[in-house]
């Protein structure tokens, strides 16, 4: 007798589906890395995978503002204060800062500016709490260009990935395009470079050699120096940053000062003081809003020939208050709940077209009762009953 075996089939779909489930709710902690902070990012991700910038790659269009004018920040040649962020630690994970061609993203006309800028190994950055993300502060040189659409490229190999290749005496690995399987990148938003009077377009500059004055080794495994002479070869490269200013230690002072720009110390300052003006203004329009809907709000209700004034708050910034008239006896005040964004339902009539005064009061208070996200499930019920009561 011959048997033929099969595959066991499975018993139940309920743990296929909960893990579906889980696999749409759930985050994906490894799908997040690194990002620009300042100049801001053009997206918000710090899990792009896709060199050089994602989605985005290619989108030099500005956002509008709120009075929908489409600004573009400034720039000069110069050294420039940037700042970039890491929202999960990788040991030796080294990084990259290159600038765009004029309106276009493509790695051919791109200039690297610094290259092989070590890792911070002191800290563990929270994915969910932004404010643990561990920065980066240092001073790069903008060459002398006129960019109308301009932007710079991070990238950060991950070779605390790549094994004994990323040891002091390993083979390393490449980027861009080279066997690093596995780099992490953002782009800032686009930014105009004005060049001063000896500037040349940018599609006419040719990138320069790196930095002399940029340190050659840093710290690989157990301590041991590890060289970083090559461009674009990569491996677990580290050294110190400063907890107080959150720049390099180990560089010349070139790349630590404050340059000014629009991450430097002013240039965030200011930032800050146009955001905390605008959120002030924001404040003050809301509350005068509010204020004139809860004094349109209150309400004057004579219920059994007593006269009593009740005044609803209103418990929402963006909603806005209804008054409604109720029937006389429909409700009294310690029935009335706040509901603000919803009116009450219209009473049931009897055959005079006479409000229902018991099946109103049900009515309405548990109308007020309902949950914001359940209400029509809840409420589609109690007008059912009602109406086969009435009937």
């Amino acid at each position: 007798m011959t048997t033929s075996s099969r595959p066991t089939p499975i018993p139940s779909s309920v743990p296929i589906n909960l893990l579906l489930l889980l696999t749409q709710i759930l985050p994906y902690p490894s799908q997040a890395h690194s990002r620009w902070k300042c100049p801001p990012p053009r997206s918000s991700s710090t899990g792009i995978k896709t060199g050089p910038c994602g989605s985005e790659t290619n989108d030099f269009g500005l956002s509008p503002d709120d009075d929908g004018d489409q600004p573009v920040t400034e720039i000069y040649p110069g050294p420039l204060r940037v700042i970039f962020e890491e929202s999960i630690h990788h040991t030796g994970a080294p990084f990259r800062i290159s600038l765009s061609g004029d309106g276009t993203d493509d790695l051919d006309a791109s200039c690297v500016l610094l290259d092989h800028i070590p890792h911070n190994d002191c800290c563990r950055p929270n994915l969910y709490d932004e404010s643990t993300y561990t920065p980066y502060v240092i001073t790069i040189n903008i060459p002398n260009v006129n960019c109308e659409r301009c932007s710079l490229q991070l990238a950060n190999p991950m070779t605390d990935k790549i094994g004994g290749d990323g040891s002091p005496t390993g083979i390393g690995c490449t980027d861009p395009l080279g066997t690093c399987f596995s780099v992490y990148h953002s782009c800032t938003r686009p930014f105009r470079i004005v060049g001063n009077g000896e500037a040349v377009a940018r599609s006419d500059y040719q990138c320069e050699q790196l930095p002399g004055d940029w340190p050659t080794a840093w710290v690989g495994d157990n301590g041991v120096s590890v060289d970083a002479t090559v461009p674009g070869l990569y491996r677990r490269e580290s050294s110190s940053w400063s907890e107080v200013d959150f720049t390099l230690t180990t560089v010349p002072v070139d790349y630590v000062k404050d340059a000014g720009g629009i991450c430097g110390d002013e240039g965030l300052k200011q930032q800050y003081t146009q955001s905390t003006s605008s959120s002030s203004i924001e404040t003050t329009t809301t509350a005068t809003h509010v204020s004139s809907t809860s004094a349109a709000a209150t309400t004057s209700i004579d219920e059994a020939g007593m006269a009593g004034t009740i005044n609803e708050s209103a418990t929402s910034f963006n909603e806005t208050v209804t008054t409604t008239s109720l029937p006389e006896n429909s409700m009294t005040s310690s029935t009335l709940l706040p509901f603000p964004t919803i009116s009450p339902p219209p009473p049931l009539l009897d055959q005079n077209s006479d409000p229902i005064v018991g099946q109103t009061t049900m009515q309405s208070t548990a109308f007020q009762h309902c949950s914001f996200y359940a209400w029509i499930i809840v409420c589609m019920n109690i007008f059912t009953s009602m109406m086969y009561l009435h009937l």
